[in-house]
C-alpha cells in the first residue's frame, strides 16, 4: 500500500509491481498508476474523475452515487446552494463537460451551512479546544462549492459506501486507512506493506509529497496530528489478524525524539501481526519470497 509521506520519494515504485497488488490514495495517480486508487475528499475525488483516470483504472470513492441526468435541475436548485438565491452564481458549481452523459454524481455543501461550520470551529479555537492556522481554514472552508461529475457509460469506480460492499460500511475512514481496509477485504492477502506511511514530520510541517499543489495544504502548513489515522490502522490490523503487516521505513528504527518518522509506533505495540522493515529489508524480503 502506497501512502504519500515524503519518504517514499526515495523509492522507485515501479520496482514493486512484480510483487503484488498496489493500493494508493488521493493524488498518487498524478505520478503513478496503482492497481487501485482510493479517495474520499469531494474536491480530490471529482478532480480525479475529470482527469479521465477512472475510465481505465480501478478507483474506490466514498458516496459515489450516480443520479439520472434528468434530475440535475431538481437537485441543484438555487436554494440548495445558498439561502439568498440572488447570491448564487455559476462559479459556485464545478463540473466537467456534460456531453451526452446519462448520469452524474454531485457533492457539495450549502454556502451558509459551510459558514456556520466555520464559525463553530473558530469559536472552539477561541476557547482553546483546537488551534488551526488560517491556511487550514482556507482549505477547509474556502474550497466551498458543489462538484459535479458527468459520468461516462463505462468507468471503473466502486462506491465504498455501496450496500454490501464492505460489511458495516466504510466507517468514515481517511483515504489511507480506507485503502488499507479495502485491500484487506477485497484482496485477502497474506501480507500488507505500508510504504510512505510517515505519520509524523521531522520539522512539524505538513509531510506530504503533494503539499503546495491543488487541493493540498501549502509547504509551510503545520503537521497534521496522526492520532486518528494510527487508531484506524490499528483497528484494521486487529480486525484481520491473519494478515501480516509491515510498516516500511526508509531507515532503521530510532528513538522518536531523534527521528520521528523512522520509529516504533507505540500505540501499535499490542499488535502481534505487525513488523517493521527498512526500504532495503523490504526488497530483500520480496526478492527472497519471489525466488522461493
Amino acid at each position: 500500500m502506497i501512502c504519500n509521506g515524503e519518504s517514499r520519494q526515495r523509492m522507485n515504485l515501479e520496482d514493486l509491481r512484480q510483487y503484488g497488488k498496489i493500493y494508493g490514495c488521493n493524488a498518487l495517480y498524478r505520478d503513478f498508476t496503482p492497481d487501485a486508487l482510493v479517495a474520499v475528499d469531494d474536491r480530490i475525488v471529482h478532480k480525479i474523475y475529470w482527469s479521465g483516470y477512472p475510465l481505465k483504472n480501478q478507483c474506490y470513492f466514498r458516496d459515489w452515487n450516480p443520479v439520472p441526468a434528468e434530475a440535475y435541475e431538481m437537485i441543484l436548485l438555487p436554494e440548495m446552494i445558498a439561502d439568498d438565491i440572488d447570491e448564487v452564481t455559476p462559479d459556485m458549481i464545478f463540473s466537467n463537460k456534460r456531453g451526452d452523459s446519462k448520469e452524474f454524481v454531485v457533492h457539495g455543501t450549502h454556502k451558509d451551512r459551510m459558514k456556520d461550520a466555520e464559525v463553530a470551529v473558530r469559536e472552539m479555537d477561541e476557547k482553546g479546544a483546537q488551534i488551526l492556522t488560517e491556511e487550514v481554514y482556507d482549505i477547509l472552508f474556502e474550497g466551498w462549492g458543489f462538484h459535479v461529475s458527468w459520468l461516462a457509460e463505462e468507468d471503473m469506480v466502486q462506491s465504498t459506501t455501496a450496500p454490501g460492499f464492505i460489511p458495516g460500511g466504510d466507517f468514515g475512514l481517511g483515504a489511507g486507512s480506507l485503502a488499507h481496509l479495502i485491500s484487506a477485504w477485497v484482496e485477502k492477502p497474506d501480507e500488507i506493506y505500508f510504504i510512505g506511511m510517515d505519520l509524523y514530520s521531522t520539522d512539524n510541517k505538513f509531510n506530504n509529497v503533494y503539499k503546495g499543489t491543488e487541493s493540498y495544504m501549502g509547504a509551510g502548513g503545520n503537521a497534521v496530528p496522526p492520532h486518528e489515522w494510527i487508531l484506524q490502522h490499528k483497528t484494521i490490523m486487529h480486525r484481520f489478524p491473519e494478515i501480516r503487516h509491515y510498516k516500511v521505513n526508509e531507515k532503521s528504527l530510532e528513538d522518536p525524539r531523534i527521528d520521528p518518522i523512522n520509529r516504533v509506533i507505540s500505540e501499535w505495540n499490542d499488535t502481534p501481526n505487525l513488523e517493521y522493515l527498512t526500504h532495503a529489508e523490504l526488497f530483500g524480503k520480496l526478492v527472497a519470497s519471489s525466488v522461493t
